[in-house]
């Protein structure tokens, strides 16, 4: 949520907005004391705000006691003041947390026992200043929590329900959903499971400006040497009047839940924060009919929000699903129009709703990866059921090629999976791949893998497994039909296969991606699809790689490559290396990691060059050995023909065909591979190898290059078991200087 912490502070009145910077879980930025206290009152997304002190290495526990002795703690707190300490440590010399905190403690008490004869004290809960430390590969960053606690403690909730939300991630979902601008139009919000009501109680804070930290009664600045508490107190009163305004014209704010004891807690926390006379909340059920059921839905259209079960606590996967079919079910009959935030830790089940998605946040909700979707419920004009006997099929996915996600088609895939011919056959077959493999999976330390290749000439597509950190992801790719085949056909069996491939290979349907391969032409070969940004991380080797089976045809790893990488990488050990057409430099990180001497990568798209910098990035690569190069292959190599450099190993594995507007001139890989080859040839050392690789079905070496060059075919060779019935998916040859 960094960014959306970055959004909400540039929009606070802040002294030095020009200074927010988004890093990894937060925002740095200058900020005064009004600005520390205005952003302690104000921000509905922060945890913490940490005011830096100090940030040196460590290497032994008597390094770290020192350097905390050298911040001057009198400038913060008096002797006679309170203490507490917030420690966090990882792969560092102190690997505990608690001994960790006690060092700090015994630091700062040393320190004012040296200088004064006494030592404050500690108090754990409302210390005059809590000091958090940060130890990270044995460098700690010191500083004071001006919140003194975190700011998702409104001081409203006094009952939770059983899973509640946190109150700064429910106000971030707000935000997400777009009720700010909603809100600011007077449009209704329905909570349909409330639970202890933080949905509903946020909504109204923001709609009333309302600050988040107007009810708390401690802050870790409160107590603070440098305490200013007029300008404190102005901000107070100034909160005090908006929120007194914006009390004054409410948007209709309902919630409603089916667990009395839930609702209950939510009139409890709605009452604490003194909003029982904007927030209506009731015992309903949302599946009755509507005309039994209170509902806040009559003012539409607005925003529903809801947050249902995740499934954790319910029977089976197909309890869960029929839930989620039956929510939208109801919420297509009770509120057509209105806007859908919804909110899950089972996020493969929101096609199971039956509203088209759009997912606007990802986060973790405690220690379960959660996803917000957003979408418009139809209007109820146009909920119409189609005839039993007419069959609902996906669109025919366009020539070109077109990726989307198995959950789009699962309904209309579980309908077919009894009534396909060859479904059958199908699932034996990737069985028996399943079993036949394994042995060779294991024996050659193999994690992504092609485990299905058109077996079955009526299921012609390629399944790809990835096993990445976040479970098995699958892209499934057609091969374009012939033109005798029923295209609908041809999509009716894809969509069956769907359910067998998830079953089969262990896989979320949210983690499975179905693209359609034909003839590409020009740059559509490399045309983004979607615009997911979602990567998975997955291992080949040592290496730790990036790949993204939503957005493009191709996922950032070409696995019929890989025996060529693990060549290189066994080879690197003390060379300098260089990859053309270096794609996501995934070539070039086994290169590093086998101990290359350098490297340098070329690529004319800066989107590459940007994914193949995180690959490196993952595998913390100096950057200084490692070179990314944004440039036209052909053109770099000539200008380097004229420089001094030699490289032992180099990497050409260029497209088929570009005509890309940035380069001089076309490429064609049979016109135009000769001269690439004899300028590749001139910056190689003298007995170094130049590895030539190309996808073209149909290309044929140049006589001229194997008269010149010693040339070995090594295409056999590269192929491994999983490509086996892909035999021309590429081909390579080992070149060397003659003599």
């Amino acid at each position: 949520m960094e960014k959306l912490l970055t959004a909400e502070l540039d929009a606070l009145p802040l002294s030095h907005p020009d200074t927010l910077k988004t890093r990894r879980s937060g925002v740095d930025c200058e900020l005064n004391v009004e600005d520390i206290y205005r952003v302690c009152l104000w921000s509905r997304i922060a945890n913490r705000v940490l005011y830096p002190l100090a940030a040196f290495k460590v290497t032994d526990e008597k390094s770290y006691y020192e350097g905390l002795k050298q911040i001057l703690w009198d400038e913060h707190v008096a002797v006679s003041g309170t203490i507490a300490v917030d420690f966090f440590c990882q792969s560092s010399c102190i690997t505990h947390s608690q001994y960790g905190a006690q060092l700090t403690k015994d630091s700062v008490v040393d320190w004012f026992r040296d200088k004064t004869g006494q030592r404050p004290s500690v108090d754990r809960n409302e210390p005059d200043i809590r000091i958090n430390v940060y130890l990270f590969k044995n460098r700690a960053r010191v500083s004071l929590d001006m919140a003194g606690s975190s700011l998702h403690r409104r001081n409203y909730r006094q009952v939770g329900a059983m899973a509640p939300l946190k109150e700064n991630l429910a106000a971030s979902i707000l935000f997400k959903a777009g009720w700010p601008a909603l809100s600011a139009h007077k449009a209704p919000l329905v909570d349909p499971m409330c639970g202890s009501g933080t949905f509903l109680i946020e909504a109204a804070m923001i709609a009333a400006d309302y600050a988040p930290g107007f009810n708390r009664e401690y802050f870790g600045f409160l107590s603070w040497c440098h305490h200013e508490p007029q300008v404190w107190q102005s901000l107070l009163d100034d909160a005090k009047g908006r929120l007194q305004k914006g009390l004054t014209d409410m948007p209709e704010i309902t919630g409603f839940d089916i667990d009395r004891e839930a609702v209950a807690a939510a009139k409890t926390n709605i009452q604490a924060a003194g909003l029982s006379h904007v927030i209506n909340v009731s015992h309903s059920d949302l599946f009755e009919p509507a005309s039994s059921t209170a509902s806040g839905f009559e003012n539409g259209p607005g925003l529903v929000v809801v947050n249902p079960p995740y499934g954790e606590r319910l029977e089976d996967e197909s309890t869960i699903g029929v839930f989620y079919s039956k929510l939208g079910r109801s919420l297509k009959a009770k509120a057509p129009n209105w806007d859908l935030a919804l909110f899950t830790g089972n996020p493969s089940l929101f096609h199971r709703t039956g509203f088209a998605r759009q997912v606007v946040l990802e986060c973790r909700n405690g220690d379960i990866e959660c996803k917000l979707f957003k979408s418009t419920m139809p209007p109820a004009a146009l909920d119409k059921t189609p005839a039993k006997d007419t069959p609902a099929t996906p669109a025919t996915l366009a020539s070109v090629g077109e990726v989307t996600n198995a959950r789009d088609v699962w309904g209309n895939a579980k309908s077919q999976a009894t009534e396909l011919p060859g479904l059958d056959q199908f699932r034996d077959r990737l069985k028996k791949n399943i079993r036949s493999m394994k042995g060779w999976i294991k024996s050659a330390s193999v994690t992504n893998y092609r485990i299905y290749d058109a077996d079955l000439p009526d299921f012609a597509f390629a399944l790809d497994l990835y096993k990445s950190t976040k479970g098995n992801v699958i892209s499934l790719q057609e091969y374009q039909a012939p033109k005798h085949i029923d295209p609908v056909l041809a999509q009716q069996r894809i969509d069956a296969a769907l359910p067998v491939v998830c079953e089969l290979l262990e896989c979320d349907s949210e983690n499975l991606a179905v693209k359609r391969r034909s003839r590409q032409r020009g740059e559509t070969q490399y045309q983004r699809i979607e615009k997911t940004n979602h990567f998975y991380e997955v291992e080949e080797g040592k290496c730790r790689l990036l790949i993204n089976v939503h957005d493009y045809l191709d996922t950032g790893l070409f696995l019929d490559h890989r025996k060529v990488r693990q060549w290189i990488s066994a080879q690197a050990a003390g060379k300098l290396f260089l990859n053309l057409y270096c794609y996501t430099a995934t070539a070039s990180v086994h290169a590093a990691m086998g101990g290359a001497a350098g490297s340098v990568s070329v690529d004319l798209s800066p989107k590459y060059i940007e994914w193949a910098q995180n690959n490196y990035v993952l595998n913390q690569l100096d950057m200084d050995k490692h070179q990314l190069v944004k440039a036209d292959c052909t053109s770099w190599v000539k200008a380097q023909s004229k420089q001094s450099q030699r490289y032992d190993l180099i990497f050409l594995d260029p497209p088929t065909f570009s005509n890309s507007t940035a380069m001089e001139q076309d490429w064609d890989v049979q016109k135009n591979h000769q001269s690439m080859i004899d300028d590749c040839m001139a910056i190689l050392s003298e007995s170094g190898t130049l590895i030539f690789s190309n996808n073209y079905r149909r290309f044929q070496l140049a006589d001229s290059v194997k008269q010149k060059y010693l040339v070995e075919d090594r295409s056999k060779w590269s192929i491994q078991r999983d490509f086996a019935r892909s035999p021309r998916i590429h081909q390579c040859w080992f070149i060397k200087k003659a003599g």
